[in-house]
Order: structure tokens, then C-alpha cells, then sequence
């Protein structure tokens, strides 16, 4: 944010602060343009079910009571695709691929508490008419993370779908950070609920092929992206491109890594029709 142009008061946990601290809060928002709401306990295993309602949508609920305090422009919350309650074997999507309009079915803590708060974000823009752009970052990888997943693919290829497949999906923090600076540029006055996902899959057969052998049972509605590009996101991201006028930039075929292990006519294919 600060190499953007954008000066930045931080409110960190590192520091001490307490996004339980209602006051603190407000004394932080004070001379603000706009907040960026990152805090949460950001796993089901990152406290008890109370602990995690309580942070992550109690803590939501003082972070939007600031922003309507010091008049901010806008609020760009992070929420999760776990909101859906695909993950970690939670349940199996209606359809492929998965878009905005998929139902939420989040019902473990945490996906739960992120699908609560980003409906309190829109009853906030509703009554204060300051708009809040809810981010549903997939898996967020950065380099450390690429590395791991690698490595844990090398020693034992079945890690590449279980014990959860999560889909292949992943986003690079690269873009997880161009996203937020597009929900903060964006002309958009309203509500928007919008998925971050890379372009393409971490995985080494096509979509479709691992979709529909894994999933046999959940439809598929993939179109003409899915000819071009074989190896396209299981996620459709349309909407954070319609609504903020962004796409990611980094993708998993991209790597040596990927390039390596990948079959090369496929893959060759893929980056051709693409563009």
C-alpha cells in the first residue's frame, strides 16, 4: 500500500491491538479515507468455534461501526471462499465452475463466521450507503508456499488432490495485493461480493479431467474458456474482473516447476489458445 501512494495507519495484533477493542478502533479509523479489514482468526483450528465467531464477526461489526464513525469513503473486507463450504471436504459444489452466484453453505466456524460478516457488510452499505467490497481470496500462496506444496507433490503425488482437493485452486499473494488496491480504486458505490482465484490450476491433467473424475456427480457448466484453456480456474473470478476491473497476473503454468512435470502438448495448447 505504501509503495501504491497510499500512507498507511496500521492496526496489527503484532502491536497489541485488539480489533475487540471497540474504542481502539475508533481512535485508529479517526482521518481515514478508507479501511482494509484483514483481521480474523483465519482457520478453524485457530481457536474455539466461540472464539473464532466472536474475532471474526463481532470483530467485523467494530471495524464497520469505525469506518461509519470516521465517514470513510469505503470498507474492503476480507472474507474467504469458504464461504461456499466446499472446503476441506465440507461438501461438493453444485456446479462447475464455481461462480458469486454459488449458494453459501459454509457451516463450520470459520467459512460460517466469514459468510456472516459479509452479510453484515451489505447491511452496512444499505444503511450508511458507504460502499464495502468483500474479497474471497482461495487458498492465498507466496513463494515459501509454492516451494511446500512442490516438494510434498515430488515425495508423494496423490498429495496433489487428498486428502482434500481443494479444487486446484490458489491465488498468488502478488495478486492478492492488486486486488485490494482495485476494491480500493474501484468506482463502485455499492455492495460487491467478489471471488480471487488464479487464472489456472495447480494441477497436472486439465480441469474438466480431474473435475470429472474426482467429482463425477457435480455438473459441469464450463464454456468456450475451458476449449481455449484446459487448464483454466475451477473458480470464475468474472465478477472481481466486471465489478474491479482486475485479473491475476500469476499462474501456476508459469512455473519450471509446472512446465516441468506437466504434459507439454497440453500445456503448449493451453497457453495458445489463451492469448
Amino acid at each position: 500500500m505504501d509503495k501504491a501512494g497510499h500512507e498507511v495507519a496500521r492496526f496489527d495484533r503484532a502491536n497489541g491491538d485488539d480489533i475487540l477493542d471497540e474504542s481502539a478502533l475508533h481512535t485508529a479509523a479517526s482521518g481515514c479515507v478508507a479501511v482494509v479489514h484483514l483481521a480474523a482468526l483465519a482457520h478453524d483450528a485457530a481457536g474455539t468455534p466461540s472464539e473464532i465467531m466472536s474475532t471474526n464477526v463481532i470483530g467485523t461489526w467494530h471495524v464497520l461501526l469505525a469506518a461509519a464513525d470516521a465517514h470513510v469513503e469505503r470498507v474492503v473486507h476480507f472474507s474467504s471462499a469458504q464461504v461456499f463450504g466446499l472446503a476441506g471436504g465440507e461438501r461438493e459444489p453444485d456446479y462447475f465452475p464455481i461462480d458469486d452466484d454459488h449458494p453459501l453453505y459454509a457451516s463450520r466456524p470459520y467459512g460460517l463466521s466469514k459468510r456472516l460478516s459479509e452479510d453484515l457488510c451489505e447491511a452496512f452499505s444499505g444503511s450508511t450507503g458507504i460502499p464495502t467490497i468483500c474479497l474471497r481470496p482461495v487458498a492465498v500462496w507466496d513463494s515459501s508456499r509454492y516451494e511446500r506444496v512442490e516438494l510434498e507433490r515430488d515425495r508423494e503425488p496423490s498429495r496433489e488432490w487428498e486428502p482434500f482437493w481443494e479444487f486446484g485452486a490458489f491465488i498468488d499473494v502478488r495478486d492478492v495485493a492488486s486486488a485490494t488496491l482495485a476494491a480500493l480504486c474501484s468506482p463502485d458505490t455499492d455492495h460487491a461480493r467478489v471471488t480471487l482465484c488464479a487464472a489456472d490450476i495447480s494441477a497436472t491433467e486439465p480441469a474438466r479431467t480431474m473435475a470429472t473424475r474426482l467429482l463425477p456427480s457435480v455438473p459441469w457448466r464450463g464454456g468456450d474458456a475451458f476449449e481455449a484453456d484446459p487448464w483454466s480456474a475451477l473458480f470464475d473470478c468474472r465478477r472481481a474482473h466486471d465489478r474491479l476491473d482486475w485479473q491475476p497476473a500469476y499462474r501456476w503454468s508459469d512455473r519450471p516447476h509446472a512446465q516441468a512435470t506437466s504434459p507439454a502438448a497440453e500445456r503448449v495448447s493451453a497457453r495458445g489458445g489463451s492469448g
